[in-house]
C-alpha cells in the first residue's frame, strides 16, 4: 500500500511550532517573537496552511508576537464534522485567541482569512486594533459563484475534481497557476515546495473535506448574508489596510473596490504591481515592508472601544 504524504513543518519554522487544545479542535499554530511585543495575528486562506506566511514570520518575529494557526480543518489541526462556515471559523478562532489571552492584535488575512479577519474584528473590536485583509474581504456584494466553481460547488462534483487532481502530482501543481502572477517564474525552492504541498493537501481528507464545506457555505453567503454583512461592516470602525495584486484573478476587484469605499476613511488600499492572489509568497519583501510600518497602538482609539467585547460571533 502506497504511502501518504505527510505535512511537514518547514525547517525554518520548526522553533516557532505549538500546538493548543480548543472545546472541539486542537489548533496547531506558530508563535514567534517576544511576548511583549505587538501582536500579529496571521490567517490564511481556503485550502492553505499557516506555511502560507513562512517568509516573512522569521522578519516579522524581530519587532512582532506573530501567531499563525493552521485554520480548523487545515493543515496539521484537526477539525469537526459539520459546516465550516464563516461564523464556525470566526468562533473557533475567538477561542483560541481567549486561550492565548491575546489582546491589543493587529489582524492580517489572506483570502478566506481576510473575510474571518473582518468577521473577527466586528465581533471583538475590544480586542482588535487594526486589519490588514490581503486578497479578499467580507462580501458586501451579492452575486453568484464564477462558473468555474459550480463543479466545485456540487456535491459529489466537486469531491471527483479533486480525486483527478490526485492522478497527478504535475496536474495538481498546474492548479495552483490561477492564484500566481507567474507560477513558473518563482524561485525554484518555492515551486519544489509547493509542488510538494499541494500533492500532500490532496491527499489530506480532513483538508479536502474542509476546503468544499468552506467553499460551498462561502457561495451560500455571499448570496444570501451579503446585506447583513453590509450592515454590520458600515458600523465597523477598525482601522483597515486593504492590499490586492494587480493580477489576482480570484478576487472580485469591485467587491474590493465596494469594500474601500464602504469603509471610507477607515481603510486605504494598497494595489501590489505583477502580483497575482498570493502576495505573502510572490512579493513577501513587500509585505514584510508594510507590516513593519504599521504602528498598532498609535492608531487606534481604544476609549471608544474598551469594554466592547460584543458577542456578535
Amino acid at each position: 500500500m502506497k504511502r501518504k504524504p505527510t505535512m511537514d513543518i518547514p525547517a525554518a519554522l520548526v522553533p516557532y511550532a505549538r500546538r493548543v487544545a480548543l472545546r472541539n479542535t486542537e489548533i496547531f499554530y506558530y508563535d514567534a517573537g517576544a511576548d511583549h511585543h505587538p501582536t500579529l495575528l496571521l490567517l490564511h486562506g481556503l485550502g492553505d496552511e499557516a506555511d502560507t506566511w513562512r517568509s516573512i514570520i522569521p522578519s516579522l518575529s524581530r519587532e512582532y508576537r506573530v501567531i499563525a494557526p493552521d485554520l480548523p480543518g487545515f493543515g496539521r489541526s484537526s477539525g469537526p464534522r459539520g459546516a465550516y462556515s464563516l461564523t464556525f471559523f470566526a468562533r473557533t478562532i475567538a477561542e483560541f485567541v481567549a486561550v492565548l489571552q491575546l489582546s491589543h492584535i493587529t489582524l492580517v488575512g489572506h483570502s478566506l482569512g481576510a473575510m474571518i479577519a473582518q468577521r473577527l474584528s466586528i465581533g471583538l473590536p475590544g480586542l482588535i486594533e487594526q486589519q490588514i485583509l490581503i486578497s479578499g474581504c467580507l462580501p458586501v456584494k451579492r452575486r453568484l459563484p464564477k462558473s468555474k466553481q459550480w463543479l466545485l460547488l456540487i456535491p459529489g462534483l466537486g469531491e471527483l475534481m479533486l480525486a483527478i487532481m490526485r492522478r497527478s502530482q504535475e496536474l495538481a501543481f498546474f492548479s495552483l497557476q490561477p492564484f500566481y502572477y507567474s507560477l513558473y517564474d518563482l524561485p525554484a525552492r518555492e515551486r519544489r515546495f509547493l509542488r510538494k504541498r499541494v500533492w500532500v493537501r490532496l491527499h489530506h481528507p480532513q483538508q479536502r473535506r474542509a476546503t468544499l464545506s468552506a467553499l460551498r457555505w462561502l457561495a451560500i453567503d455571499t448570496f444570501f448574508r451579503a446585506n447583513q454583512y453590509l450592515d454590520l461592516v458600515s458600523k465597523c470602525r477598525i482601522p483597515t489596510v486593504l492590499i490586492i495584486g494587480d493580477h489576482d484573478v480570484i478576487v472580485d476587484g469591485e467587491l474590493i473596490e465596494a469594500m474601500h469605499v464602504l469603509l471610507n476613511e477607515q481603510a486605504q488600499c494598497i494595489y501590489l504591481e505583477r502580483c497575482g492572489h498570493m502576495p505573502q509568497q510572490e512579493r513577501p519583501d513587500m509585505i514584510c515592508e508594510l507590516l513593519s510600518g504599521l504602528h498598532p497602538a498609535a492608531q487606534t482609539a481604544d476609549q471608544d472601544r474598551q469594554g466592547e467585547h460584543s458577542s456578535q460571533l
